[in-house]
């Protein structure tokens, strides 16, 4: 056995020991909420616009990309959950839960929101239930100014500048050491009729896009299997950790500063033997469409846009849903499709493009995972299946609020997207 593959048998057990043994009574669920901020002609706001007026409301506290210096708040954490300026900075973003369920999951949503939306408001711009900016442009003036993220352009590339205009709705949900490989694989296969069923950033840089999911169809310039779905399913956490190691490592973080790096991660380990640290830096700049996260032992689920105001929880229902009835999910895939991972690739991309309008694998199909969903949540007993209602709605239109708001755009203009979209309380 090499060095590197000491080291990456040895990283993967560190790695798989940061996930909880077993879980608690309920599955827990958290959320990772981007909204974009506009002003009311569709160009991009400045979320660090909003730390003053938050602040002047009592209750949070801020913090600094520069600890030391104290020049830039980059984050205000309150009761409720903590608001984030994300890479965009016409993107903020919702940091909430733990919670135990859905209902808890909305209040905590809905009371943090609200701060947010009246501090936006009052700052003369608003707060969009879309998944990307509809009028400005995706580009180095969008950039948050933190430090790591001038590295990591320089580092990526043009591509990276696609992540300044994009809101998406990740969702957490817990998992145990023992489903971590298997969560990684079905919901990965899953990101195709979750993309169909929540494709939301149809319009960008001022006018209908080509693809309904936006979000997820730029963010390909990233590479396929580095975001997006994984190239195929996992045998073991080692497996996985192997994966995520031939990936170039863009920046290396050092004595509180950065470093450009961009070589493979495997050569890292060569040299430095197996940094646990080093290699969650490293892993959370891949971007797979369900990606474990050591840190607080969950699968976040990531390819979903962001959700129009009246229909918010649709992305947490759907991901928590599925996460519960895995084993109806995998034996609904084998029967259905003789080669899943070749079949759903497919459909992914042509989900991206077309939403519920692509052809599916097989006749009914993103009925039949949805109704295994609705079969994972009614299991917990707290009535959470009521949340996937807008998703048959959607479903028996064939209709994906993507398609809707090209037709306003197209009918009416980008403003009128803007008034369709704001949030309001």
């Amino acid at each position: 056995m090499g060095v590197a593959q000491r080291a990456i048998t040895a990283l993967a057990e560190q790695y798989a020991a940061r996930f909880r043994e077993t879980l608690r009574p309920m599955r827990m669920i958290g959320r990772e909420a981007e909204f974009p901020i506009v002003y009311p002609d569709g160009r991009a706001g400045d979320v660090l616009q909003l730390w003053k007026p938050l602040l002047a409301r009592g209750g949070f506290a801020p913090r600094y990309d520069d600890p030391d210096a104290r020049t830039l708040i980059v984050a205000l954490t309150g009761p409720d959950g903590t608001v984030e300026v994300e890479v965009g900075r016409a993107t903020v973003e919702l940091v909430l839960g733990p919670y135990e369920d859905l209902w808890q999951l909305a209040e905590g949503s809905s009371r943090l929101l609200l701060h947010v939306v009246e501090a936006v408001h009052q700052m003369g711009m608003r707060v969009l239930g879309f998944g990307i900016q509809p009028r400005s442009r995706a580009s180095r003036a969008l950039m948050t100014p933190k430090r790591r993220y001038g590295y990591l352009a320089q580092a990526v590339g043009r591509a990276w500048w696609h992540f300044t205009a994009t809101a998406a709705d990740q969702v957490h949900v817990d998992i145990s050491r023992a489903e971590l490989v298997d969560a990684v694989n079905t919901l990965n296969l899953l990101s195709a009729p979750l993309i169909a069923l929540t494709a939301n950033s149809s319009v960008y840089a001022g006018r209908p896009g080509r693809y309904l999911s936006g979000r997820e169809g730029l963010l390909g310039a990233l590479g396929e299997g580095r975001a997006g779905m994984t190239p195929g399913p996992f045998l073991s956490v080692e497996d996985f950790v192997r994966h995520i190691c031939r990936y170039p490592c863009y920046v290396l973080r050092r004595d509180g500063g950065f470093r450009r790096y961009n070589r493979p991660f495997e050569e890292y380990l060569q040299a430095h033997g197996p940094d646990i640290n080093a290699y969650l830096w490293h892993e959370h700049y891949t971007w797979n469409s369900a990606r474990p996260r050591a840190h607080n032992s969950t699968l976040e689920i990531r390819p979903a846009c962001q959700q129009p105001h009246g229909e918010p929880l649709v992305v947490a229902a759907l991901a928590l849903g599925w996460m519960e009835a895995r084993a109806e999910v995998q034996a609904f895939l084998q029967d259905a499709l003789p080669d899943p991972w070749a079949t759903m690739r497919r459909y992914r991309r042509a989900a991206i493009l077309h939403g519920l309008r692509a052809e599916e694998p097989v006749k009914r199909f993103v009925e039949g995972v949805l109704h295994i969903a609705e079969g994972g949540l009614r299991r917990r007993g707290r009535g959470e299946e009521s949340f996937l209602g807008p998703l048959w709605e959607r479903l028996e239109q064939r209709t994906t609020p993507g398609d809707r708001a090209r037709e306003v755009v197209r009918s009416q203009g980008v403003g009128a997207l803007v008034d369709h979209t704001s949030y309001q309380f």
